[in-house]
This record gives C-alpha cells, sequence and structure tokens, in this order.
C-alpha cells in the first residue's frame, strides 16, 4: 500500500510563460478594438459616406470649418474621406478575420498549437487585404502592419515548440 503513493503521481497542467501571458493580452486588445471598429465601420458605412460628403463639400456642421480652415479645408476633407474610400466588403471581412485572430489567440492562451496556425494565418490575410483594398487604392505599403505581424508571430513562434501541445 505505501507503493501506491508513488504510482499516483497527478500531472500538473504545463505553466504558460509571462512572455505567451502578455504577447496574448495584448493580441486580445488589439483583436476585440479593431473587431469592433471594423464591424461598426461595415454596420454604418453609409452613414460615413453621407458624412464625409458633407464635409468634402463644407456643408452642414462642417461649413464654419470649412471658411475657417480656407485652402487646407481641402486637404484635410481628402485625408478624413481617404478612410472608408475602399468598399464595405473590406471592414466585413476585416472583422471575421480579427475574430479568427482572437479565436487563435485564445487557443494559444489555452497552449493549443493549432492557436498559432489559425492566428498566424488570419494575420497574413489581413496583410494581403490591406495590401489589395487599401494600398491599390490610397498607395504606399503596408510596413506597419508587416512588421508588428512579423514581431507576434516570431514572439509565438518561441513557444510553440516547448509550451503549447
Amino acid at each position: 500500500m505505501e507503493y501506491q503513493e508513488d504510482y499516483n503521481i497527478e500531472q500538473e497542467e504545463p505553466k504558460r510563460p509571462e512572455m505567451l501571458t502578455v504577447i496574448c493580452v495584448l493580441s486580445f486588445i488589439n483583436a476585440v478594438y479593431n473587431g469592433i471598429s471594423n464591424f461598426v465601420s461595415f454596420a454604418f458605412y453609409d452613414s460615413f459616406q453621407k458624412v464625409f460628403a458633407q464635409m468634402r463639400n463644407g456643408e452642414g456642421m462642417f461649413a464654419d470649418m470649412a471658411e475657417q480652415l480656407g485652402d487646407n479645408w481641402e486637404m484635410f476633407a481628402q485625408a478624413s474621406s481617404l478612410a472608408f474610400s475602399v468598399g464595405r466588403g473590406y471592414y466585413f471581412l476585416e472583422t471575421l478575420l480579427y475574430v479568427a485572430s482572437f479565436i487563435g489567440v485564445l487557443m494559444m492562451w489555452r497552449l493549443q498549437k493549432k492557436g498559432f496556425h489559425v492566428y498566424t494565418i488570419a494575420q497574413c490575410l489581413m496583410i494581403i487585404m490591406t495590401s489589395i483594398f487599401v494600398t491599390n487604392k490610397i498607395g504606399g505599403f503596408p510596413f506597419g502592419p508587416i512588421f508588428w505581424t512579423a514581431a507576434f508571430v516570431f514572439m509565438y513562434a518561441s513557444h510553440y515548440k516547448n509550451v503549447m501541445k
């Protein structure tokens, strides 16, 4: 009987490293904030289009601002309306990808390896969508999103083999 205690070893749950906890929390914040933001942009897309049309023309509540800013108003109005120069579908797809990203992070929080793949695929698809919908329309190259995506994927990858199951 006294040997039975030796065989009843409880298996401990693997402990999540502090660094993995920190990057998961940051990713949760990013996914929730941007998911909600893109959903609101999708849901109120037509309303935003009307507001930006008034802004471009210096009408309604923007009449006084347009008069005060003079020549700078056109540049300000054009820059503001660029945010909604992409189609409504972009915001819907981005919302879905942020939900997928959130699910991937939640899986990694629970130390599941497949969460890394879900997160990485969602993030890569976001970069591709940004390049197609935004960069082609506005110009430039998405250096920021590529940098941050790569940084977080590499940080998650460092925990992939040793911690996640």
